[in-house]
């Protein structure tokens, strides 16, 4: 459960207008991403190596970039993390460490959900940029679970971006 400090700065997420790449018309049939491998069967996207063989075994799937990879070779996020703070840069390998077990948790369940890039700007800040809205909120109520410290987030009125804010400047408290 998210503690008190969490605070959704929009209570509804705003429908948009302007389809994002992620709601393209999917392939017809059984395809391959051409960069990551992930597998399009009977709706849905999956890393499982076991269905990779059994769609190579029923033939030549085609060759698609999925919509993560799309996303990332295009450099389009739709959810932005941003980490600042006294306590991320006496901690950061276990910030850092903590982002990419959720990260790899939220893959498993969903190859669409992947981490674009970290940005290391400077000790005291980090901006991660995301696949998903999802999986932005997740990583940065993952971050506030074990570190503490103060988590807002915003929705775009405009298009599909959410931006989460975490910050924790002391040791002892939360911001």
């Amino acid at each position: 459960m998210i503690s008190a400090k969490a605070r959704f700065v929009s209570g509804k997420k705003p429908f948009s207008s302007t389809p994002s790449q992620a709601d393209r018309k999917p392939p017809t049939g059984a395809a391959i991403c051409s960069k990551c491998q992930a597998v399009w069967r009977k709706g849905n996207w999956s890393l499982d190596p076991a269905v990779r063989r059994e769609v190579r075994r029923w033939g030549a799937p085609a060759a698609v970039l999925c919509p993560a990879c799309r996303s990332a070779s295009q450099g389009t996020p739709t959810g932005i993390l941003y980490l600042t703070g006294s306590f991320l840069a006496r901690n950061r390998t276990e910030v850092l460490n903590r982002l990419r077990s959720a990260e790899r948790a939220a893959t498993a369940k969903n190859p669409l959900e992947r981490v674009i890039r970290i940005q290391d700007d400077s000790r005291s800040r980090v901006v991660v940029e995301t696949t998903s809205e999802k999986l932005a909120r997740r990583l940065g109520r993952a971050i506030s679970r074990a570190c503490g410290g103060s988590l807002e987030i915003h929705f775009s009125h405009e298009d599909r971006l959410v931006r989460v804010y975490w910050r924790r400047d002391a040791a002892g408290s939360a911001a």
